[in-house]
């Protein structure tokens, strides 16, 4: 995970169940392509949050907070005393990290240079702190206790980061869940969670103090059980992620009318969403259908799509750091995984790679392939990585090849063993192209031998005995291999072939058939077996003069 401008990777609210060895996990894949990374934590329900900046990693877990370095390998800081920590948020510069503190009704602000806690900005007026904001100096909190008694009790607060003590700014709404929150420049939003018609609360907050600029009706807009909220970076444009209407619907926050929509309502729920700086790409996360899709910004077109089959996208879970996207997912076993989707906002490339079907064991195998651009152009001077994998699943990586001035590669290899050989190449990308990966395989088998003996003369009307042997690989066939038979007669004007009845052989691999000439002729007896996965095909022939009977 090398890349600083993580925000954050938040999930759903509940108490968090800690294993011991926290982000000292190896990946599960190491490469250039995309990784998923154990993070070391067995949740239950939970509450977990991720931050990173200024070349470290912020994970919040039950009463502490892990520091890491870039690669997710822990640096032996540990930032306690943080009862019910929930989500963070890093400033701009990385200098101070945010975490909201549930359980004390806090805020405390953390200096990263000596990973302190420097202030705890007490909410005991506004218990239950949860979500986090920040935009410019001020620091937006949602909170609520949810169903616990006391009622509804939830809602947003402003807190002005440049006071010793900032006083909460009441935002007025009163909400029984902490609401979903998005602030950029002088916009904020505040999205109602939880309900059937999740109304969403668009102010003005660029004079300090926040004005309600208008409401987006949640009822009208058939906007149900919400779950995120993004706002592109000028503040202009509001993406929601929620369960209905099962699309990523976009407003305009100045004339609050919805201008659009990203993806299929039938593809699962909508969890999670953000917006590239620049507002070129949308990244979109779904529970019950594709993980993660990445859209362009302005035509909504898919980009690029994945799946995690082993894992659930976690609510909120889905982060820019340029050129990657990260998502949070929770596997069936309770482990959080960090999922880095490498190099999706560069331009696609493509690699191609060609083997023979088939391969006699022994014998060299010749693969071919080319690197370009999406539109055709070849990358010329690349390094790629290849790996063999065998049948019985072990891999190897084989010798690196480089494109040549059209993009084209070329290489051999002879497997150590019989079965179906993968070969699979990696490209890791640049700064101009994303990465590529394709595989090919070929089935590698053993040279087989099939004899066929018998009569070099014959009459007509008298049974003819044919015999041979079937040595499959470096052994006998054993019994049961099929051999079919097929018969031609020539007469010297014409021909005629039939295909016999199919014949076993026996444990040895020998096999015995025998036939009765009809007419007089040159008989060929073709006799042959297709192979098996370890064993070539064979075949054999046998000639025979037959001739009129002197009856």
């Amino acid at each position: 995970m090398p890349h600083p401008l993580v925000r954050r990777l938040a999930a759903s609210c509940g108490a968090a169940a800690l294993a011991t060895g926290l982000l000292t996990v190896p990946a599960t894949v190491a490469s250039a392509t995309d990784t998923t990374r154990d993070l070391g934590v067995s949740i239950t329900s939970f509450t977990a949050d991720l931050a990173a900046g200024g070349g470290r990693m912020f994970v919040s877990a039950a009463d502490r907070i892990m520091v890491a370095d870039m690669d997710g390998n822990d640096t032996g800081d540990v930032i306690t005393g943080l009862p019910g920590v929930a989500r963070l948020a890093l400033n701009a510069d990385a200098t101070r990290l945010y975490a909201s503190l549930p359980g004390s009704n806090e805020v405390a602000e953390i200096d990263t240079a000596s990973n302190t806690v420097i202030r705890r900005l007490d909410l005991s007026a506004h218990p239950c702190p949860s979500t986090l904001a920040l935009s410019g100096d001020w620091l937006w909190v949602g909170h609520g206790c949810g169903g616990e008694e006391g009622g509804e009790n939830g809602g947003a607060v402003g807190l002005n980061l440049t006071a010793a003590t900032p006083e909460p700014v009441t935002l007025g709404r009163v909400h029984a869940r902490p609401p979903a929150l998005a602030a950029a420049r002088d916009t904020l939003v505040v999205g109602e969670t939880g309900t059937d018609h999740a109304d969403l609360l668009v102010y003005d907050v660029g004079g300090g103090a926040p004005v309600l600029r208008g409401e987006i009706d949640g009822r009208t807009g058939n906007l149900a059980r919400l779950n995120e909220i993004a706002l592109t970076s000028d503040g202009s444009t509001l993406i929601s992620a929620a369960d209905a209407p099962g699309t990523f619907t976009k407003y305009d926050t100045t004339t609050l009318a919805a201008t659009g929509a990203y993806g299929d309502e039938g593809d699962g729920h909508p969890a999670a969403v953000a917006i590239s700086a620049d507002g070129r790409f949308v990244a979109a996360g779904r529970q019950g259908g594709t993980d993660f899709t990445l859209y362009n910004g302005e035509t909504g077109a898919v980009v690029h799509s994945a799946d995690q089959p082993d894992a659930e996208l976690v609510p909120g879970g889905v982060v820019f750091s340029e050129p990657e996207v990260f998502a949070l997912l929770r596997n069936p076993a309770g482990r959080l995984l960090l999922w880095r989707l490498h190099g999706v906002t560069l331009p696609a490339s493509e690699l191609t790679l060609t083997a023979p079907a088939r391969a006699s064991f022994g014998a060299p195998v010749p693969l071919k392939g080319r690197l370009t651009y999406a539109g055709g152009r070849p990358l010329t001077r690349q390094s790629l990585a290849v790996t063999r994998r065998l049948a019985d699943g072990t891999s190897e990586p084989l010798d690196s090849v480089t494109t040549g001035k059209d993009g084209t590669f070329a290489f051999t290899d002879t497997p150590p063993d019989v079965g179906a050989v993968t070969y699979t190449v990696l490209w890791d990308g640049d700064g101009r192209a994303r990465w590529s990966s394709t595989s090919a395989t070929t089935t590698v088998r053993r040279n087989s031998t099939l004899t066929l003996d018998g009569p070099e003369s014959g009459t007509v009307g008298e049974p003819l005995e044919l015999t041979g042997v079937l040595t499959a690989g470096d052994g006998p066939s054993g019994p049961g291999a099929t051999i079919i038979v097929q018969r031609t007669v020539s007469d010297g004007d014409s021909s005629e072939s039939v295909t016999l009845e199919p014949v076993s052989t026996n444990a040895d691999g020998s096999y015995t058939f025998t036939d009765t000439p009809g007419t007089a002729g040159d008989y060929t007896y073709q006799a042959k077996w297709t192979g098996h996965d370890t064993a070539g095909a064979a075949r054999d022939f046998h000639y025979v003069t037959v001739t009129p009977g002197t009856g």
